[in-house]
């Protein structure tokens, strides 16, 4: 029986992929993303996406075989090392899959638990530690609004460990004439509050007020949330820090706040957290 053909960097299909993992456009009007590395491939495979093709060395492709097959998805072989220069990553995966990417919108977002909007959050990396965050903290789902990095970014695919394949991740571009106002008038609609992240006059402690179903705003990793925008808002929150570090970044920040919207549903308790002695 003769041995399968190896597909090499020459190849079609893989200058398909190159663009696919490279080009924002390419993933737009195909309306697919790139997942690497043999683990997020197989979540990819128990998703529920659908996943429309598996790129494998002979090694990886041994370990995929049976969830592929059960999936219908076929698995093409590539020279060992192929991959290497198709791929972004610095350590590069024996082995991705080509994911049709889901279409959600605001009303996908369960009311009875919270949202993280993100405003005009561009690292990648960041974006997708959000994502990962706010799937560990049972949110409804994730809003991606203005200038935000795109969601099938392959280092926001990477940095959400897979929590981009589950969690509804909902963009949301502002226009230029209305802004966010739209948005925050939606998010109303679904009996939430819409919360600030952002020092201000009026802010009040993160553990002060409910975060069951918020949504939970947070700025540009640089600028943080515009004055203007803030007015918009319900509530401007903070987070009480103890030492002299003015303030956190974005995804640390954002991990207080899920993790506090999370305890307060667990305990029933909104608002501030009286197991734990105030400053």
């Amino acid at each position: 029986m003769a041995e399968p053909e190896l597909l090499s960097t020459r190849n079609h299909r893989l200058k398909r992929l190159r663009r696919l993992g490279s080009q924002r456009k390419a993933r737009s009007e195909e309306g697919v993303f790139v997942v690497e590395g043999p683990t997020l491939v197989r979540e990819a495979l128990e998703s529920g996406l659908r996943v429309l093709e598996i790129y494998a060395e002979p090694d990886a492709e041994i370990g995929l075989a049976d969830l592929a097959r059960d999936a219908g998805v076929p698995i093409r072989l590539v020279a060992t090392g192929a991959l290497d220069s198709v791929l972004s990553t610095v350590s590069p995966q024996p082995a991705v899959a080509i994911v049709e990417r889901a279409s959600w919108t605001l009303a996908d977002l369960a009311e009875d638990r919270a949202v993280l909007v993100l405003l005009d959050v561009r690292d990648p990396g960041n974006v997708g530690t959000l994502c990962r965050t706010a799937e560990a903290a049972g949110f409804a789902g994730m809003v991606l609004a203005g200038s935000s990095v795109d969601p099938t970014n392959p280092k926001v695919v990477r940095a959400a460990a897979g929590a981009s394949l589950r969690l509804p991740i909902v963009e949301h571009p502002l226009h230029e004439c209305s802004g966010i106002a739209p948005l925050v008038d939606a998010l109303r609609r679904q009996k939430r509050a819409v919360l600030g992240a952002a020092l201000g006059p009026d802010s009040v402690a993160h553990d002060a007020v409910d975060l069951r179903t918020a949504a939970i705003v947070l700025g540009n990793e640089a600028r943080g949330l515009d004055r203007g925008d803030l007015e918009r808002f319900d509530r401007s929150i903070i987070i009480d820090l103890d030492g002299p570090t003015e303030s956190l970044n974005v995804a640390a920040a954002g991990a207080v706040l899920c993790f506090e919207s999370l305890r307060q549903r667990r305990t029933g308790r909104p608002g501030r957290n009286t197991d734990r002695p105030q400053a």
